[in-house]
């Protein structure tokens, strides 16, 4: 089983400026300011999280667009699950310290601990959901925009595994409630894929078993 195409679908960010909607402004010194301390206390606020998802992936060696569509259900202690509906069925949770793969038949279940590119693809993905990790500069290089009425946090992998995977990761905050809307991401080899994130319903009661491994 090759690993890395499972977490394709949290491979985000569209290269090209021409293809969005608002021109990147880089963001001042004050204004970076104000958007941290509010993404961090929206982050600090938020228990849990559901929504919906449609996913859109532009692949190089294919001319149309695949569209997916899920659910995402995030709970602030670590846990995860993100749940393909259609075209196709494939589940991603993560629990703590292990994560589970399962798609048809096949189910892989792996200690977050043993590979430093599972570490780093744990704290991108919990990253896109809640907004920490902004200031990781140990993983990160990170830039603050704004884009019309959104803002845009733009973070380009240090770690050389990491940005084997991936070059960068675009997160898009609405500044209704300061959380995430959009996630893109660029890959190495030219695909590209845009997340977006509907229908969220905050800090209603996600029980263990939503994020069940064993």
């Amino acid at each position: 089983m090759n690993r890395k195409y499972f977490f394709l679908p949290f491979l985000l960010l569209l290269a090209h400026a021409g293809g969005r909607a608002q021109p990147l402004v880089p963001a001042t010194g004050d204004e970076r300011r104000v958007m941290l301390e509010k993404i961090e206390e929206s982050s600090r606020a938020m228990t849990s999280l559901a929504c919906d998802f449609v996913q859109e992936k532009d692949l190089s060696i294919l001319d149309e667009r695949l569209v997916s569509t899920g659910r995402m259900y995030y709970r602030r202690d670590n846990r995860l699950r993100w749940e393909y509906l259609a075209p196709y069925l494939y589940t991603f949770v993560l629990n703590d310290e292990k994560i589970l793969m399962q798609t048809g038949m096949s189910r892989e279940v792996v200690d977050v601990k043993s590979s430093k590119l599972f570490r780093e693809i744990v704290k991108i993905m919990m990253s896109s959901v809640n907004g920490r990790g902004l200031t990781d500069a140990k993983s990160f290089t990170v830039a603050f925009y704004r884009a019309g009425a959104a803002w845009k946090v733009v973070l380009v992998p240090v770690q050389r595994e990491t940005r084997k995977v991936f070059s960068a990761i675009e997160l898009t905050f609405n500044t209704a409630d300061y959380t995430v809307d959009e996630v893109r991401m660029d890959e190495p080899n030219g695909d590209a894929t845009l997340i977006r994130l509907s229908n969220k319903r905050f800090n209603a009661a996600l029980d263990d078993e939503t994020f069940a491994i064993d």
